[in-house]
């Protein structure tokens, strides 16, 4: 992101000799795969290594339930996400016996693809002034998102938030090729990708109003922009359409977990004394504290260059790329979608870091050469690239075991279930964490697909409604139960909510065995 330093930006513009120079799509995609193979390691440490998140449980088993059992979400079981990914683990996991290595693999090339993206731009809006001010300021464009904290927050698990970010950054660049070069199929590609993105993450929703607008705005032809609006809008439903198919099989159940889902979890947080991050001035606050305090180099490297080039645009001294113009248009809105979600967290955050470092890029390429601004600019964002660098996040501690792989976290869990299958080897597993009876080959119950996340809400939703939506609660498990009941109940995994699991198991007879740690399991009497 950064320019060149004087001896690259005074140095003559060369060229390679025409037989051997890489040109147009063909140099892209060679530092695309460079920056890709450079992001990899980083990426993948951070998948490897890090412990089990209970968020990933619910789409680790959406994944296995669809793709082994051929059960549907919403339909045949809870999900509280928009579907798509449940379709790509399901894809996955028939391909493999360790689907937490599958999908963390996934997230990690999720991960580099999203890193190589982007410094790919930063390489094509600096390529006129020379091949090492190009390199440059992809590598600085890299170096400032891998040494985010916020990166470092939000990939490398086997969640929804690396892929649908990718996307709809995708989604993004491919409406700024669209509008710049008129063609229709680029619009249709966008609205394509931003489609399937919410179909991931619903909070990327509210980027449909900045990019729908986005081709309506402009001084081409009305006849132009409508085009143009209905080509986005085409790609955007064609994107969307499996969505739409879910919720027609399965209305009340998609409909609940797709948006009331997220009252009924405020709700529990407060019955729970959770109250924490919950109204918008509560958020505003955590965005400052966690989010911007702990990337100080990356804001600054980011928004320098934008607040300059505005503020020389207000002047009327430069133009402002058309392409920031637009971001600035989309910024209200993904700042929406981060803290929609309640309470807050930090990676719900990682989907700014991209679209912060591509506004610096485009800010800082529309500066003018040699201009005062300029240098200024860019001595600001290698000073921002040295502060992240020195306050990398602690996540990427775990880098150490990258080359031990029989310490990895998933070989870890995938040991740990195949001691559970020598002790539960067939039936299913009552369980809040799915992940480890399905990494065994066991069965679930597929009310319990969601971990924690059902368990713990149904009770404050109206009794009528959860038998409604399938979902248990601690005075319905026994009925719940009664027609297919567990081989195993496995508990220490969750500090609320398993004492009701307990309750059921010793008031059956099982018997309680050490498994891991706290971790144990209560196995059924032989019948």
């Amino acid at each position: 992101m950064a320019g060149a330093p004087p001896l690259c930006r005074n140095a003559p513009l060369k060229t390679d000799p025409p037989e051997t120079a890489p040109r147009g799509g063909t140099t892209s995609l060679i530092v695309f795969v460079i920056l890709a193979a450079l992001a990899a390691p980083f990426a993948l440490g951070l998948a490897m290594t890090r412990g089990l998140s209970h968020d990933e449980h619910q789409h680790i088993a959406a994944g296995m339930l669809l793709g082994r059992e051929g059960l549907l979400p919403y339909r045949d079981f809870p999900l509280f996400h928009t579907p798509y990914l449940s379709f790509v683990y399901g894809a996955l996991f028939r391909l493999t016996e360790y689907p937490l290595l599958a999908a963390r693999l996934f997230a990690a090339a999720c991960a580099s693809v999203l890193v190589a993206l982007i410094g790919t731009v930063a390489f094509r809006e600096f390529r006129p002034r020379g091949k090492c001010a190009a390199w440059l300021a992809a590598l600085v464009t890299a170096g400032l998102c891998l040494a985010a904290d916020l990166f470092a927050q939000g990939a490398g698990r086997a969640w929804n938030l690396e892929p649908s970010l990718l996307l709809a950054v995708g989604a993004f660049l491919a409406l700024e090729r669209g509008l710049a070069d008129g063609r229709r199929g680029w619009l249709v590609l966008a609205g394509g990708l931003l489609g399937l993105g919410i179909g991931m993450r619903l909070t990327l929703a509210p980027l449909i109003a900045p990019l729908g607008l986005a081709t309506l705005l402009g001084s081409a032809p009305w006849g132009q922009r409508l085009r143009a609006a209905v080509a986005f809008s085409a790609g955007l439903l064609g994107g969307l359409s499996g969505v739409f198919v879910l919720c027609a099989l399965a209305p009340g159940p998609f409909f609940f977990g797709t948006f009331e889902f997220a009252q009924a979890n405020i709700d529990y947080r407060m019955a729970t004394g959770e109250p924490r991050t919950m109204t918008l001035g509560k958020k505003l606050r955590f965005l400052w504290k966690e989010v911007v305090r702990a990337d100080p180099g990356v804001f600054i490297a980011a928004l320098v260059p934008c607040l300059v080039a505005g503020w020389r645009a207000w002047r009327k001294a430069i133009p402002l790329p058309p392409a920031l113009r637009r971001l600035g248009l989309a910024a209200p809105f993904l700042l929406w979608g981060a803290l929609a979600p309640s309470p807050a967290f930090p990676q719900y955050f990682f989907v700014l870091l991209p679209f912060l470092l591509l506004g610096g890029i485009w800010a800082l390429a529309a500066l003018p050469v040699g201009s005062a601004a300029r240098r200024w600019c860019e001595r600001t964002v290698l000073a921002g690239l040295a502060l992240a660098v020195a306050s990398a996040s602690r996540e990427y501690e775990g880098l150490r075991d990258l080359l031990r792989p029989r310490e990895w976290v998933p070989f870890e869990i995938h040991d740990e279930a195949a001691a559970l299958r020598a002790r539960v080897p067939a039936g299913r597993v009552l369980t809040l964490a799915p992940i480890l009876p399905l990494e065994a080959g066991l069965d679930i119950d597929p009310a319990f697909a969601t971990g924690a996340f059902a368990w713990r809400i149904a009770p404050h939703i109206d009794p009528a409604k959860a038998a409604r939506l399938g979902l248990p609660t601690p005075e319905t498990l026994a009925a719940h139960l009664a027609a297919a009941p567990p081989a195993a109940v496995l508990v220490g995994f969750e500090e609320k909510g398993e004492k009701a699991l307990i309750d059921y198991a010793k008031a059956r007879g099982f018997t309680a065995t050490p498994l891991e740690d706290e971790e144990r399991f209560w196995a059924a009497p032989p019948r």
